[in-house]
């Protein structure tokens, strides 16, 4: 394994754990309630959307004033 790889394990494997036990935990937890897992996955997927969406206008911003 090269150093690209090591670094995606340690991102997906270990940093994101929390994020897998929390996702786990809202769909398999009790007692069963549908709108709570919707609500957060939703919630994550803005915060991912909106972060990314930033970072692509910063982008922009940065190649249209160099």
């Amino acid at each position: 394994m090269n150093t690209p790889t090591y670094g995606l394990w340690l991102l997906f494997g270990v940093v994101l754990t929390p994020l897998y036990l929390m996702l786990a935990g809202w769909i398999f937890g009790r007692p069963r309630q549908l709108r709570m897992p919707v609500v957060g996955v939703g919630f994550l997927i803005g915060l991912t959307v909106v972060a990314w969406g930033g970072m692509a206008l910063f982008a922009l911003l940065l190649g249209a004033l160099s």
